[in-house]
C-alpha cells in the first residue's frame, strides 16, 4: 500500500535556513506541526529548548520538561515538542522564571533573546488584514494567525499592536508612518532596527529607514515590522553569529 500525505520526518540538512542548526551532527531534526506560524518560519519548541536553550541533553529529557507543564508560549502551557514557534512570540520556562522573546538576527535566522519579566506579559503582533464582521464590527488579523474583533477603525495593515497576553487584549497601536522605529524581518537588510523616515509610494513601495547610527536603508514595506513609536524597545540581535 502507497504512503498517504506527507512526511511526519524531516532530515537535518532539509531544515530551513530560518533554524540556527548544525545540519552533519545528526541525521534527524523535529518537523515543526501546523500551527500559528508557516513550518519555514518557526521554531519547533522542543528544538528551541533542547538545541537553542540547551536546557536538556537527550530528547527524552526534552519530552519530559514539555510533559512536566514547565514550558508556556504566549502565556500557555505547550507539551508537544513539534508546537511551532514563530517571531514575536514570547517563550517562558517556569521553573526558571526566565522569558525569552523570538526575534530575528542579521543572517535573517529566528534567535530566542531573553526580557525581563515585565515584558513577557505582551507581545507585538503585526496587522496583515482588517475585515469588517457582523455587527458592523472591525476584525484585525495578525501575523500569528489571531484574530481580535473591536472598534479598530483607524487601524491599518502594516500597523503593529501590543497585545496582552494569555488573553489577547490589544494595549496601544503602533501605527505605521514616519518616526516609528522598525524591525526588519526579510531582505539584506534583515535583522536590523530603524526609524522610518520615507513610506515609499506605489504596489511595491520602497521604505526608507535611519538607523541609531545614521545610516539609511531601503527595503519593502512587507518585511517592515514597527516596534515603538519614540524609541528602539524591542532588543534585537544587531549583529549576526
Amino acid at each position: 500500500m502507497g504512503k498517504k500525505g506527507p512526511s511526519r520526518h524531516l532530515k537535518r540538512y532539509a531544515v530551513p535556513r530560518t533554524l540556527k542548526l548544525p545540519r552533519k551532527r545528526l541525521p534527524w531534526a523535529i518537523k515543526p506541526a501546523p500551527g500559528p506560524h508557516p513550518a519555514d518560519k518557526s521554531i519547533p519548541l522542543g528544538t528551541l529548548v533542547k538545541e537553542y536553550l540547551n536546557l536538556t541533553e537527550k530528547l527524552k529529557e526534552t519530552k519530559r520538561v514539555l510533559a512536566g507543564r514547565k514550558v508556556m508560549v504566549d502565556g500557555k502551557v505547550r507539551t508537544d515538542l513539534k508546537f511551532p514557534v514563530g517571531l514575536m512570540d514570547v517563550v517562558s520556562i517556569v521553573p526558571l522564571n526566565t522569558h525569552y522573546r523570538i526575534s530575528v538576527d542579521r543572517n535573517g535566522r529566528l534567535v530566542p533573546i531573553q526580557i525581563r519579566d515585565s515584558d513577557a506579559s505582551f507581545k507585538l503582533c503585526k496587522v496583515v488584514g482588517k475585515h469588517v464582521v457582523k455587527g458592523g464590527r472591525i476584525q484585525l488579523a495578525f501575523h500569528d494567525g489571531r484574530t481580535v474583533v473591536g472598534d479598530f477603525g483607524d487601524y491599518r495593515r502594516g500597523d503593529t499592536v501590543r497585545l496582552s497576553i494569555p488573553e489577547p487584549k490589544v494595549l496601544e497601536r503602533i501605527p505605521f508612518e514616519r518616526g516609528v522605529w522598525a524591525l526588519i524581518t526579510g531582505g539584506k537588510n534583515v535583522g536590523r532596527v530603524g526609524r522610518i523616515v520615507d513610506l515609499g509610494t506605489g504596489e511595491s513601495r520602497l521604505v526608507g529607514l535611519e538607523t541609531p547610527k545614521g545610516e539609511t536603508l531601503q527595503t519593502p514595506a512587507t518585511y517592515v515590522f514597527p516596534v515603538s513609536k519614540e524609541e528602539q524597545t524591542i532588543p534585537v540581535p544587531e549583529v549576526g553569529a
